[in-house]
């Protein structure tokens, strides 16, 4: 009796012992990874200023993209209040916000602006007429083709209330409105983040999470679970898991080939080298991961094949941040961008360079960098999902 009790003991013992050490390596991982404690000066950044604070449509610019043969830019931007709903979902958010639709703008090397106003066919007139659906705006892509290279294929994550999905347009080079050409749903694309074009009607789109409710999906993001994934929307209109078990499935791009597609994992933090394949699965080429930087979204320097990707180094902070900027808020979370360049064997990954760092006042969370270049002038253009600017940084 004594034998069974004593080893009763030992195993309950054994098992907290267990329990207590992983929860001791979570912790300080997740430590590590939010970055919580540190402080960051500027580096680099004396080129960089902010724009828009005056112009109301500059405010919630998430992503950006940037056409490399005309260098023109194109902002997905919106009313941040609305965004709270997709932020934080089943959260107790007023919806008073969802009356305006979000938005497109574009802003060519000199700042100027245009607001493309999203438009549909009328079924019964054949007219355009401004688009009826709900657009609340998350990632996008652009993409274009030999076989009409003045038209843009736009690809956008939309958050709608009646569950989200992509919302395809198409834009004309030159005029001020892009046209809604349809919107795909499906019950693998449950919690899209951003979204690569890789044909007129064909993309991968990251899930950065399983859950969908709030305490459950700060539950995922603290613990670091990898349950993202990618989706990929093919020629037949059907839905497929192209990759799976991404730590936060967060920003993704195409290589200029087509030949790659990059994923950030930012709860690892990582960012990974996929190889399609005719079926439309993702094969894992390489990867490199991250000390105290948090990977969000990617872009792609076309010239170079270069990436840029920015993240977060105090993410702690940048969840207070995105939560309280609208009542008004101290935190002022540091942002950084890194270049990747993929080295000629996959083996030996990606060679990093830190491009900048900032210390929360140039543009506090910084989710975007673009290179745009037009003739002899370069610049990298900054966005954040909860900004009322956005940030320019002269090259």
């Amino acid at each position: 009796m004594t034998s069974h009790y004593q080893k009763g003991v030992f195993i309950q013992f054994a098992l907290a012992l267990l329990c207590i050490t992983y929860a001791y390596f979570t912790i300080n991982h997740r430590v590590e990874v939010y970055g919580i404690g540190t402080t960051h000066a500027n580096i680099n950044t004396t080129s960089c200023y902010q724009h828009g604070k005056d112009i109301e449509e500059i405010q919630g610019c998430e992503s950006i993209q940037v056409d490399p043969r005309t260098g023109f830019a194109y902002l997905a931007c919106g009313n941040r209040a609305a965004r709270m709903r997709w932020l934080y979902p089943n959260s107790k958010k007023a919806h008073a916000f969802e009356v305006q639709n979000d938005y497109i703008l574009l802003m060519d090397e000199n700042n100027n602006l245009e607001l493309l106003q999203p438009m549909e066919l009328d079924s019964g007139t054949g007219k355009l007429v401004p688009f009826s659906q709900e657009l609340r705006v998350h990632g996008f892509d652009i993409y274009w083709d030999s076989l009409d290279p003045t038209e843009l294929t736009f690809m956008i994550v939309n958050h709608q209330q009646s569950g989200s999905g992509i919302s395809i347009f198409r834009h004309r080079i030159g005029t001020r409105y892009i046209q809604h050409v349809k919107t795909v749903k499906s019950p693998l694309l449950h919690s899209p983040n951003d979204v690569v074009a890789t044909s007129r009607s064909t993309f991968y789109a990251t899930n950065d999470m399983r859950s969908t409710y709030s305490i459950m999906r700060r539950i995922e993001i603290f613990f670091g679970m990898a349950w993202g994934h990618v989706v990929y929307f093919g020629h037949e209109g059907m839905f497929s898991v192209a990759a799976d078990k991404i730590a936060y499935a967060n920003g993704i791009a195409r290589s200029a080939d087509g030949n790659s597609i990059f994923v950030s994992a930012s709860s690892e933090p990582s960012v990974s080298e996929f190889r399609p394949t005719n079926a439309g699965a993702l094969e894992l080429v390489r990867k490199t991961f991250f000390k105290g930087f948090v990977p969000d979204n990617i872009s792609v320097d076309t010239a170079t094949g270069q990436l840029l990707v920015a993240g977060f180094l105090n993410t702690m902070e940048m969840f207070r941040y995105n939560h309280e900027v609208l009542q008004g808020t101290s935190a002022r979370p540091a942002s950084a961008v890194r270049r990747l360049q993929p080295l000629p064997h996959p083996h030996a990954g990606f060679y990093e360079e830190r491009v900048l760092t900032h210390d929360g006042t140039l543009l506090p969370s910084t989710t975007m960098a673009t290179l745009q270049r037009k003739g002899v002038k370069q610049r990298i253009l900054l966005g954040a999902v909860m900004a009322d600017h956005i940030a320019i940084c002269d090259m």
